[in-house]
């Protein structure tokens, strides 16, 4: 498996590490997402400089010098995602955490709602936390977003 360190590259030269074990990127516009082998995403306005496969290393140019702050800030949140078991007499429940960097919930979600049959409601507690419970082909799972300071 070929996993990078991203690097932006300074007006000066300079390299700062932005994140270490890559296994995705994408870009849309003026803005790069990076998805580590965890699943945390950071999301920054900037453009691809290079991309080198032996060194296993990626150069963003930041446009942050010419535009300030990051047209939507992006926030930090631990999301849990917990999936019901189904077997009789077995009340365990597969849970995953993880800690992701999103300026939307909804997007992540989007991945867990496959199938031929889909039903989710989403819910926005008072306290920053947000619940999706969701039902795709029989198989319940929630997936709770709790912001990080």
């Amino acid at each position: 498996m070929c996993l990078s360190t991203v690097y932006e590259l300074g007006t000066d030269g300079s390299q700062r590490m932005l994140a270490e074990y890559v296994r995705d990127l994408r870009v849309t516009g003026d803005a790069v997402t990076l998805t580590d082998i965890m699943g945390k995403e950071i999301r920054v306005s900037s453009s691809l400089q290079r991309i080198d496969l032996v060194k296993n290393t990626i150069l963003i140019a930041g446009l942050r010098e010419k535009t300030g702050k990051p047209e939507h800030p992006v926030k930090k949140y631990e999301m849990v995602r917990e999936i019901f078991n189904s077997c009789s007499n077995n009340q365990m429940r597969d849970v995953f955490i993880t800690e992701i960097e999103t300026d939307d919930v909804d997007q992540p979600v989007q991945e867990f709602l496959t199938g031929t049959e889909v039903h989710y409601e989403k819910q926005d507690n008072r306290h920053g936390v947000v619940i999706f419970d969701i039902n795709t082909d029989g198989l319940m799972q929630r997936i709770t977003f709790t912001e990080l300071d």
